[in-house]
């Protein structure tokens, strides 16, 4: 069995009838790509770990992340892309990335919806737009109890431009007083884009998908059906308790907590995720750690968590980060009187740039030493789209709710490394460094 019978069997949360019709073009452990002839679209379904908050008092900031994370990858693809020189030519020139133009937003519709009763998150988004290219994705994320199953439909065409054209033209002839240029600034992208115009071109790219995700969300609970629903979160702002850490914390907004032994982590670790647009996406992640074996002594502790950020910085090093760049800064942090005897309370403020397999990337990071010398660390590891303030912002929250809980009297002892910067990946080494 595959994962397109687990799909069809509801095993991952989520149940779809998937037609017969519908070709395999790729088929993985949790991920699958289909061709549906009759809808003219490609789908891509995929199923990660990942919690999603999905509250609709969040709906703003997320929208706003949206927006960003639409804006990043709609670049990345254009730069992804060589166009190819004919013997004895120079390269085509290629117009600048639409981006460039602030007017643009390749981000076309974004919304929370429900499927089968449960919320979801829907987008419609142009990856490409450009002569020669054009290409539109909808996303459907659900959240389910193992995760998130996300539903991409997909279609691309080489004619672009011609929807724009022939709308633009019909609007010269109700405006004849105005040319082209300016009217089409005057009425916008959404005018082009807007449903009512679909009919007219029953085969361009955002006709296709808009129609294959009325039709996915329109299938009887035969054939379309949560079967896991994901749990209720926590209330926003509330208190959660992090028992293989020994702390509590408040979650920052729109942050779930991936539940124990969903990923290889291990002991003393908690990662929560803050899913963004979709699935197949590592998201913003915030872990939570206690450095099990490490006790710093009272005296120099400020100095004994330099080192540590320094043993860090190593590590780093030795994954082939290159360019690192480290700003470090003192926390103020309350004292408790009754504990200031066994050693001060001290912190550090940790902001790190590096360029990781030829990517810029942040994270920031807050290291705590408590009174009885135990270390913890929370990390923020965010998206490249993500301002690293908003980052630093998250960390700072939970380090200011940050709460002991009282000790286990069992536990197990256990060295890993501190930060990996791609969750999954850090999951798969800190597992293989365990064994």
């Amino acid at each position: 069995m595959g994962f397109i019978d687990d799909i069809k069997k509801g095993l991952p949360g989520l149940k779809l009838a998937i037609p017969e019709s519908w070709r395999v073009q790729d088929e993985q452990e949790r991920r699958a790509v289909l061709i549906d002839a009759e809808h003219r679209v490609g789908w891509h379904i995929v199923h990660a770990p990942w919690r999603a908050d999905l509250r609709p008092e969040h709906f703003a900031d997320h929208k706003r992340d949206l927006e960003r994370h639409a804006r990043y990858s709609f670049e990345q693809q254009y730069h992804q892309i060589q166009l190819q020189a004919q013997p004895g030519q120079a390269p085509p020139q290629r117009p600048p990335v639409r981006t460039s133009d602030p007017e643009f937003h390749p981000l076309i519709q974004a919304e929370y919806i429900t499927v089968c009763g449960q919320p979801a998150l829907f987008t419609l988004r142009r990856v490409a737009y450009e002569p020669v290219m054009e290409a539109v994705v909808g996303n459907i994320l659900i959240p389910v109890a193992t995760g998130i199953l996300d539903i991409t439909a997909f279609q691309h065409t080489q004619q672009t431009g011609y929807r724009e054209t022939n709308l633009l033209n019909h609007a010269l002839q109700k405006y004849p007083g105005e040319g082209p240029q300016k009217l089409a600034r005057r009425l916008g992208q959404s005018h082009f884009d807007d449903p009512a115009n679909d009919a007219q071109f029953p085969q361009h790219p955002l006709t296709c998908v808009r129609a294959a995700i009325r039709w996915l969300l329109a299938l009887s609970k035969d054939e379309l059906d949560i079967t896991a629903p994901a749990t209720p979160l926590p209330a926003p702002g509330s208190e959660i308790e992090l028992p293989s850490v020994g702390a509590a914390i408040r979650l920052p907004a729109r942050y779930a907590l991936i539940p124990d032994g969903v990923l290889p982590i291990p002991v003393g670790v908690t990662l929560l995720s803050r899913v963004i647009l979709e699935g197949g996406d590592e998201p913003q992640m915030l872990d939570v750690r206690q450095l099990s074996g490490i006790t710093l002594p009272a005296e120099g502790r400020p100095d004994k968590l330099m080192e540590l950020l320094q043993r860090q910085v190593q590590e780093w090093q030795q994954q082939g980060g290159s360019q690192i760049e480290v700003h470090t800064e003192a926390v103020e942090l309350p004292q408790d009187p009754a504990r200031v005897s066994d050693g001060a309370r001290v912190a550090l403020a940790v902001q790190v740039s590096l360029t990781l397999g030829g990517v810029r990337t942040h994270t920031v990071v807050r290291w705590l030493c408590d009174h009885d010398g135990r270390v913890f660390r929370i990390g923020v590891a965010t998206p490249p789209f993500i301002p690293i303030q908003e980052a630093a912002a998250d960390a700072d929250a939970v380090l200011k709710s940050f709460r002991r809980l009282p000790p286990k009297k069992t536990g197990g002892a256990w060295l890993t490394s501190d930060l990996r910067l791609a969750p999954a990946k850090r999951a798969q080494q800190a597992a293989s460094s365990a064994t």
